[in-house]
């Protein structure tokens, strides 16, 4: 009869149970409702973040469909020496942007068009037609639009 030498295994480890209260979800989303969720995961965001030396970029409401659902993006990143953190889609955009008739600086700019005011969030030079990105201020859908009407907007922007 050969005896156990075996070390017994130490227990599993479980994850912790995570105990509230259980809310009843909201029939509809809001945007006030929608903004303080922002808010409120933003800071539990930058409380991770800066345990571990890093940066968050504020998060951004985009896909809002407020009877069911939207969408926030943080952006995480170490800090650079200004401060900021990296955004290739700015660094990109601030050296095709003169290519466009556009300045590096229009990146994050925002203009007037159909009555909604758009944010500048990116370029693509694969796009010809439509090269710019744009958001939407009110709801964060994305647009593609002609740099030629994207710089007219921001002209007619200007004070």
């Amino acid at each position: 009869m050969k005896k156990n030498t075996r070390k017994p295994r130490p227990p599993k480890e479980t994850p912790p149970v995570l105990t509230s209260t259980k809310m009843s979800p909201p029939r509809n989303l809001t945007p006030e409702l929608c903004e303080r969720l922002r808010r409120d995961m933003m800071k539990a965001c930058l409380t991770v973040a800066e345990t571990h030396g890093l940066m968050v970029e504020d998060g951004e409401l985009s896909d809002i469909d407020l009877r069911h659902s939207f969408s926030i993006g943080f952006r995480v990143g170490i800090p650079m020496e200004d401060g900021a953190i990296y955004s290739p889609d700015k660094a990109m955009f601030e050296v095709l942007a003169p290519h466009f008739g556009l300045e590096p600086s229009d990146y994050r700019r925002t203009f007037k068009t159909g009555g909604d005011l758009h944010r500048i969030v990116g370029i693509n030079p694969n796009r010809p037609k439509y090269p710019i990105s744009t958001e939407r201020v009110s709801d964060g859908r994305g647009f593609k639009m002609p740099a030629e009407n994207v710089a007219m907007y921001l002209q007619r922007s200007d004070p």
